[in-house]
């Protein structure tokens, strides 16, 4: 008797990456009556396809053929993102979905909070042009 998730059911990445887009494909001829998760599309498998579980989808992403994991997102990502804005999807969920599923993360912004206003001042009665010049050109 052979593990959960082995042996290999696709024969290639792309065999999966086909047959993830057909069920995707799936989920918006039905008005998104589902969603792109992995335990959706074991089920959609064994109807469409073979018996299948989570553990030989995590494999197949993970061990056999790691090339096609960003593709296999970037589709679940469009999916969750149409249902969302088509109003399919409930919004928060979406957003959890694209960030524990899809690897998407918020942009993250570098604000500069220093509030050290500390001011050198000079006394430029006291330079001569030359040395204006320089601080002007910061060659001090």
């Amino acid at each position: 008797m052979s593990k959960r998730g082995q042996p290999k059911i696709f024969k290639t990445g792309d065999e999966l990456i086909e047959l993830w887009q057909d069920f995707c494909d799936d989920i918006i001829a039905n008005n998104f009556e589902t969603i792109p998760s992995q335990t959706a599309f074991c089920k959609w498998l064994r109807n469409q396809y073979s018996s299948v579980d989570r553990k030989t989808i995590y494999n197949s992403l993970n061990k056999y053929f790691p090339n096609v994991k960003k593709d296999f997102e970037s589709i679940r990502a469009d999916i969750i993102m149409q249902g969302g804005m088509l109003g399919k999807y409930q919004p928060t969920m979406s957003i959890f979905g694209l960030k524990n599923w899809c690897s998407w993360v918020d942009k993250t912004e570098n604000i500069n909070t220093n509030t050290n206003t500390s001011e050198v001042k000079i006394d430029l009665s006291k330079l001569s042009n030359e040395e204006i010049k320089a601080i002007l050109n910061d060659d001090i």
